[in-house]
Formats: C-alpha cells, structure tokens, sequence
C-alpha cells in the first residue's frame, strides 16, 4: 500500500515538474492564453503586463499588435495578471486574468482590445467577432 502511494506521489510531482517546462501543455490546470490587441491609431500605445510572480516587460505597440502570452492557471486559484495601457495623454489598469473570473475566458482565451473609447473584452478563440466584444474599462486622462 505505501509503495503504491510513493509511486503516485512520484508521478505527480513529475507531472508537476513537466508542467513548469511546458506551459503550453497543463496537466493539472487549466492553459489560458491572453491577448492585448492595439486597436488604436497612433500614437503608439505602451502597455505593461505582470503577475506577481512574472513580470512580462514593457512594449510600445503599434496599430494591430497582438500581445499575448500563455500560462498555466494556478491549482491553487490564485492566478492574477494585470495589464497597464498609456495611450497619448491616457491610461488605465486593469486586470486581464484573474482565477476567480476564469469562465469568462472561453476554452481559455481571454482577448482584449484597446480601443479609441476604451477597452474591450471577449472570451473564446480568436479571430472573435467585433460584435461579441464588450466594452469593460473607459481610458483615464494623464494627472
């Protein structure tokens, strides 16, 4: 009986392990991918994702840039990345992923879009519809 629970607990921890080299395929969570697409004219617009955990850099986008990246979610639903947009004399922050809204993101697919008028968000995998995109965050003016 232990030396089938010392077996089990091996494999697991080679499925974690195996996990943290290949993000794209999750065995125990779910595989979310995020995309920050620039809908806007110029000038360009810089925007900045992290985690906790993983900062993603800082990168100035022009028209039709599709930032994204994927990740394995938390098995703990914890999962929580936020994105901060400028555009011109503009901004806003916002959450883009976080565990406790996971269903929004459709087969894992969390797509925002930054607009003239704001910021935009559909769930479910690309290429998405305009039309099923939401309005979800209005830009702020620069103090």
């Amino acid at each position: 009986m232990n030396i089938i629970l010392i077996h089990c607990l091996i494999l697991f921890i080679n499925i974690l392990q195996s996990n943290a080299y290949n993000k794209a395929r999750c065995a125990v969570t779910d595989d979310i991918q995020v995309h920050v697409v620039n809908s806007l004219p110029f000038p360009e617009l810089t925007l900045h994702c992290a985690s906790k955990d993983n900062d993603l850099g800082y990168y100035n986008t022009t028209q039709n840039f599709d930032f994204h990246w994927r990740f394995c979610d938390s098995y703990l639903g914890v999962t929580l990345f936020f994105c901060h947009l400028t555009w011109g004399d503009k901004n806003v922050a916002f959450d883009v992923y976080t565990s406790k809204n996971r269903e929004q993101c459709l087969r894992g697919m969390c797509n925002w879009e930054a607009r003239p008028d704001g910021i935009y968000f559909a769930g479910g995998i690309p290429p998405v519809s305009p039309v099923n995109f939401k309005k979800m965050h209005d830009w702020k003016n620069n103090v």
